[in-house]
């Protein structure tokens, strides 16, 4: 049995998997394409890091060939993670762990449900970025969060921390907590505010900050994530997020996000995630978003728009 299965071997779970197999742990790389196990297989898995690039042996695979772990770490886009999931399911023993560090809302709690198995979730800031299958760059500091869906299992607090550890032993610097729930909702209310405003205005955080009208909409957007995650029990900091917006957008000039990515390259987005899934939650709670409503409404829109003018009939 492998020690971690990294399902979605993109920029993340590729640096991730490959500072793992580094410090000795036995990964695999899964993806859908065959593309990732093809070039691990000629020439390792490639990192280029601070202290220099590295080529690290490890296992890669399609998903059809995917072997038991006793760690499954997904790093699919939100609405992957059934299909990716299902995909590997009968592979895995009924004890293995699954941990989600996926973006969005809603993830731990749907991967419990598909799986039956016990489910770690958290957040990880690691800027890298997929240059080729299994050939990532990373660089500057990174910090991650973790800790049990359940924070009253004994079980998933013990795996949490046993992960944690694996992680900071590789040199990927961990934290674990017992109630990350709360920093999953932070990193996401950030994500609710930003994200959309940039792909539908094709912007980078540089421009919505030197377009004040985009500004203040990306700071009612966080409010009113704010509310909602008070009503679902996740204690955000109101002013840290908004201190968190500000920074980004003034020192993050050019950076892409990646709705603003698939936007561009026509891909489906995780709007349902986080605009969508705010929109969902105040619906329960009675809970007025008129803002977050908007966006989703607008990229669900934008990220159909290629195929529908593509219907428009002739002449």
């Amino acid at each position: 049995m492998n020690d971690v299965m990294i399902l979605g071997a993109g920029a993340v779970g590729c640096l991730v998997g490959g500072h793992l197999a580094a410090q000795g742990y036995k990964v695999e790389l899964v993806n859908r394409s065959a593309d990732t196990a093809k070039a691990v297989a000629e020439r390792g898995l490639l990192m280029e890091l601070d202290a220099g690039s590295q080529s690290v042996q490890l296992a890669a695979a399609p998903l059809e060939d995917a072997s038991d772990a006793r760690f499954v770490m997904l790093f699919t886009k939100a609405y992957q993670t059934e299909s990716a999931l299902s995909a590997v399911l009968s592979k895995l023993s009924s004890d293995a762990v699954i941990v989600t560090l996926q973006n969005g809302l809603g993830n731990a709690e749907r991967l419990a449900q598909l799986s039956g198995r016990e489910v770690l979730q958290g957040v990880t800031l690691i800027p890298s970025t997929l240059l080729a299958p299994a050939h990532v760059r990373s660089h500057g500091a990174h910090t991650s969060w973790m800790g049990p869906l359940d924070p009253q299992s004994e079980v998933q607090q013990a795996a949490g921390r046993e992960l944690a550890q694996m992680l900071n032993a590789s040199g990927l610097t961990t934290e674990y907590e017992a109630e990350v729930r709360t920093r999953v909702w932070h990193k996401a209310c950030f994500n609710v505010a930003m994200n959309g405003i940039c792909a539908l205005a094709d912007a980078p955080p540089g421009l919505v900050y030197r377009t004040p009208e985009l500004m203040s909409q990306a700071h009612a957007l966080a409010d009113e994530g704010v509310s909602v995650a008070h009503a679902e029990g996740a204690m955000v900091d109101a002013g840290a997020l908004h201190t968190m917006i500000d920074f980004a957008a003034q020192e993050h000039t050019f950076h892409q996000p990646s709705m603003l990515q698939d936007v561009r390259a026509d891909r489906e987005t995780e709007i349902d995630s986080l605009n969508g899934y705010i929109v969902a939650a105040a619906t329960r709670h009675n809970i007025s978003v008129p803002r977050n409503e908007l966006i989703h409404g607008l990229v669900l829109a934008r990220q159909a728009s290629t195929a529908f003018w593509a219907t428009q009939p002739k002449g």
